[in-house]
């Protein structure tokens, strides 16, 4: 089909085409409406060594497994078990955190990231996690017995104020229903369209009225009929002339005079 043809066929269609494109609008709406949309906020923890001590002479054992980034990743393990997945799902089923060491840098920094439907229940998973950075750090040296003086304390170094919305879910989702349903219209619209122009005869013939029945013309032998004195009388096209003079000699002969 011709750039021409087809912009044609969507004139004709013009109806078609705007009820399809009210109901793509509508669709995409509802396709934003329908996704989630997902906030992120993080916060950052830096463990410290105790003072005045080296990781190669501290009676600390986890200083000796190859200084505070064993320890990070021993607290990210311990902070995102089972029980602490089960307790904040039953806070929010969108919830979805993770506590490890940040990759971006050498340093013992512990980074607590939390990504949620709603920004107020990440705010509030991202400090209960963040609260409980120091405490699940005490708790594993005070289970080993090691001293207040050698034990790894811990520092908040950054708190984001609020959830960020992150991701474009929702702006895909009705990108893509729009497109897909202005797609179908126009498809559709043009299908249509090629469908009707097709058959132009057979919708002359259902739109003509039923022409009349004719009536049947009898043909000029069966209208030609005997005449009454002729019947039963076989007439010959061609009658000798000496049969007719025979005929009239017997018509002037004298009868029987009757008194």
């Amino acid at each position: 089909m011709q750039i021409g043809d087809f912009f044609g066929a969507l004139r004709r269609r013009w109806l078609l085409v705007l009820i399809g494109f009210l109901m793509t609008v509508g669709l995409s709406g509802a396709a934003y409406m329908f996704f989630k949309p997902t906030y992120e906020i993080t916060g950052t923890v830096l463990l410290l060594p105790p003072p005045s001590t080296s990781t190669t002479e501290s009676v600390n054992p986890y200083l000796r497994l190859g200084g505070l980034e064993q320890i990070v990743d021993l607290v990210g393990v311990s902070l995102s078990d089972q029980a602490a997945q089960q307790e904040f799902k039953a806070m929010s089923k969108d919830v979805d955190f993770t506590v490890m060491a940040d990759v971006r840098t050498s340093s013992p920094l512990l980074v607590v990231d939390v990504k949620d439907s709603s920004p107020e229940t990440a705010l509030r998973i991202r400090d209960i996690l963040v609260a409980r950075v120091p405490v699940r750090v005490d708790a594993m040296q005070k289970e080993i017995y090691v001293e207040s003086k050698d034990r790894v304390t811990t520092t908040v170094v950054t708190l984001d104020g609020q959830a960020e919305e992150v991701g474009k879910n929702r702006l895909r989702a009705a990108v893509v229903a729009g497109g897909g349903g202005l797609a179908l219209t126009l498809l559709v619209a043009a299908l249509w369209d090629a469908r009707r122009v097709r058959h132009p005869r057979r919708r002359r013939r259902r739109n003509q009225p039923p022409e009349p029945a004719r009536a049947a013309t009898p043909s000029a032998e069966a209208t030609v009929e005997p005449a009454e004195d002729t019947v039963g009388t076989p007439v010959s096209p061609a009658s000798p002339p000496q049969d007719l003079e025979a005929l009239e000699e017997g018509a002037d002969a004298p009868g029987d005079a009757t008194l």
